[in-house]
């Protein structure tokens, strides 16, 4: 009779233990790797979005420095590096109040009148100082656009002119300086040649000049003479025969007007 003998099967490849310190190492590998790489390309990713966002801001920066001046870029340039910065820097910086320098517009070099607006340009809601020769005379808000204005009382001379921007308890520098000089009384006129009731003959045309303040203008007959630095005009006017009226006008930088008219002779 066949005795139904248990059929022995060769083993198996071992499998390493559950619990042998190979598979626990393998184990580590098989989980970490994987969390490596997503860290990497985490990491990867943020340096890419850091240098975009860099190269994105020098561009802003200087598409505002050539559209709206420094102001706006200084606070441009705050707000950028507020938001790039780490946690904990602002916490550093959160009590510091970021105050730019306010920029005043050109005013004329002289005027008659006894006032002047002065406008300029900062950021929007700073509150404005306004000095004249070293005293405050206004202050004034910024507004949405960062534009501002005051109308200042001169003093009869030169005023020089200048500002602050204040916002709680920290105030900028002060800005650049406008200068405007009062002046009320016309500026000083003279006709040096021909003399007045002189008789002329010979050459045509003749020589009419004289002397007057620099950076005035000088009509001659209604025709605009030459003046240099010191103030020395000139022009060549054609005579008619017989008697002729030579009327001259000087007009200052302010606005203020002289006038002198002499009568000569001429004959050929």
């Amino acid at each position: 009779m066949i005795e139904n003998n248990p059929i022995e099967t060769e083993n198996p490849i071992s499998e390493t233990p559950i619990n042998s310190p190979i598979a626990e190492k393998e184990s580590i590998i098989e989980t970490d790797m994987p969390k490596s790489s997503r860290l990497s390309r985490k990491a990867s990713n943020k340096s890419k979005q850091t240098i975009i966002l860099s190269i994105l801001a020098i561009v802003g920066i200087i598409f505002l420095l050539f559209r709206y001046g420094l102001p706006i870029i200084s606070d441009a340039v705050f707000l950028f590096g507020k938001v790039t910065s780490s946690p904990s820097e602002n916490e550093e910086k959160v009590n510091e109040e970021f105050v730019p320098i306010p920029r005043l517009n050109s005013l004329p070099k002289a005027t008659k009148d006894e006032s002047v607006k002065v406008t300029g340009r900062t950021i929007s809601g700073l509150n404005i100082e306004i000095y004249l020769n070293g005293d405050l005379v206004d202050e004034v808000s910024s507004n949405e656009s960062g534009g501002f204005e005051s109308v200042v009382e001169l003093t009869n001379g030169e005023n020089l002119i200048k500002a602050k921007a204040k916002k709680n308890e920290t105030t900028s520098d002060y800005s650049n300086t406008v200068s405007i000089t009062v002046k009320k009384e016309g500026p000083e006129l003279t006709i040096e040649t021909p003399a007045d009731g002189g008789q002329i003959s010979g050459g045509n045309p003749i020589e009419v000049k004289g002397k007057t303040d620099p950076d005035s203008s000088v009509i001659v007959n209604e025709f605009k003479a030459i003046v240099n630095s010191r103030g020395e005009w000139s022009y060549f006017l054609t005579l008619n025969g017989g008697d002729n009226d030579i009327k001259v006008s000087s007009t200052d930088a302010a606005g203020n007007l002289t006038e002198k008219a002499i009568r000569v002779h001429y004959s050929q």
